[in-house]
């Protein structure tokens, strides 16, 4: 049975969750190639419920420091069976009722806890930044 297709949706970045602690290095190299290239490239995949972020928490980190307004994400559910959730470390599955107290709680996972994956890949983007702000 076909799955349905992603939907990609601005949504505004004070609505966003973060879901892990990121690499403030890593953080700063983002922003500069995505000021580079002037678009965003990337939706991120939020739950669609809570707004957190499952992928793409340094790029959440770099919106706000871009200054931008809106994102473009692709709402999911931890429901969906295009979503997978393993423990970086193990590779075992993440218990996804975890994830959802956390996003109650507004608490953070440390860096690279999680790895998701999606299957069929997230599709890519072409917005320019000037449309974010």
């Amino acid at each position: 049975m076909p799955q349905p297709p992603y939907i990609v949706a601005l949504r505004s970045v004070a609505l966003l969750r973060a879901s892990e602690c990121v690499d403030q290095d890593q953080v700063l190299e983002l922003a500069k190639k995505i000021q580079t290239e002037g678009q965003w490239t990337q939706p991120i995949p939020i739950d669609g419920h809570s707004g957190l972020v499952m992928d793409g928490n340094h790029r959440l980190r770099v919106a706000h420091l871009l200054g931008l307004r809106r994102l473009p994400c692709i709402p999911l559910s931890y429901e969906d069976p295009r979503v997978q959730v393993r423990c970086w470390k193990t590779g075992q599955d993440f218990e996804r009722q975890r994830l959802s107290e956390l996003a109650r709680r507004e608490l953070l996972l440390p860096f690279k806890t999680t790895r998701h994956s999606f299957s069929p890949c997230l599709p890519q983007s072409e917005i320019p930044l000037e449309l974010l702000c």
